[in-house]
């Protein structure tokens, strides 16, 4: 790839100069990775080539939907840009249950390859599978390369390896993501985000509200089990916000925006409502169909319509 000059169009499509919109984002990225540690690149790649295999297709696809908060199917997240990819399958691995079993690919890699890992990347992963998405705020740097960040959700602080997040950060902003305490100081995931610190009360509230609704129907319910199992909400969240200004919104900094995102899906869903129209258009409709098409919008039901179980499998 050409490599982009500052002042060239931004190729995310925004029609900007590339110096007025995407040039901090990517310089952070760049930081980021190669900041990420050696000896957890290599782990980390196996369990993305794991979660990628042909086994995981339909679930890829059933998981893309519920994160993204849409019906995108397979174009999805072929529409994506790498660093939104890297988020959903960094949410994909190690929080979303799998249909029938309920276990999560991270406890399936263990069990499937756990035997030919080596010591250090079994202990690695077996790290991870405890962690879930949250909210921090920075408080600000600790020492060259580590940060304090306190938990905007459950309260109490953490100290953190700075992974190039506090180089495009200001006291009070936010970042989402999970902590990995493979390492000491502990790290975030390649996934986690830089946020405006002016977003926080509104994330807040959302999240405090989808948890209040989730204790009134569990008794035992906390914030760790919540988020392990509800962490697609901070995208939900995103996503909202960034549909709502209709602009993109703090494209100088290095902060995380979303609306290229939602303009890509927006499209990706006008493609399929037009693909969809041809399909009903192309296929003829015998009388018989038309007879019980007739009967359906009196208020009888098809028979053997199809109905769905708890797993969400349909059973005519």
């Amino acid at each position: 790839m050409a490599k982009i000059g500052r002042n060239d169009p931004c190729p995310c499509g925004s029609g900007k100069k590339y110096k007025n919109c995407c040039l901090r984002r990517d310089g952070a990225r760049r930081v980021r990775e190669s900041a990420w540690r050696q000896g957890e690149r290599a782990t980390a790649d196996k369990l993305l080539a794991f979660a990628q295999s042909s086994s995981f297709y339909r679930q890829l696809t059933v998981a893309s939907d519920l994160f993204w908060n849409g019906h995108y199917g397979s174009e999805g997240p072929e529409a994506l840009h790498r660093e939104e990819a890297a988020r959903f399958l960094d949410w994909f691995i190690c929080d979303y249950r799998l249909e029938r079993t309920r276990q999560r690919v991270i406890d399936l890699y263990l069990e499937e390859s756990g035997t030919h890992l080596l010591p250090s990347e079994r202990e690695q992963v077996s790290t991870w599978q405890d962690s879930y998405l949250s909210l921090y705020r920075i408080l600000g740097p600790v020492q060259q390369g580590v940060l304090s960040v306190e938990d905007a959700l459950q309260g109490g602080q953490e100290v953190v390896s700075d992974e190039g997040l506090g180089a495009q950060s200001q006291s009070d902003d936010l970042i989402v993501g999970r902590i990995l305490c493979s390492s000491d100081p502990p790290h975030f995931s390649w996934g986690a985000i830089l946020l405006p610190a002016e977003m926080g009360a509104g994330l807040v509230c959302f999240v405090q509200q989808a948890y209040g609704q989730y204790c009134e129907a569990r008794a035992r319910a906390t914030w760790p089990t919540f988020l392990s199992n509800n962490g697609y909400i901070f995208n939900h969240y995103l996503l909202k916000s960034a549909a709502s200004s209709g602009s993109a919104r703090h494209a100088s900094r290095g902060y995380y925006d979303a609306s290229g995102t939602v303009e890509r899906l927006r499209e990706v869903e006008k493609q399929l409502r037009e693909r969809a129209a041809r399909q009903r258009a192309e296929q003829p409709v015998d009388e018989e169909a038309r007879a019980l098409l007739r009967q359906t919008r009196g208020g009888i039901l098809l028979p053997r319509h199809a109905q769905y179980n708890d797993s969400g499998e349909s059973r005519g």
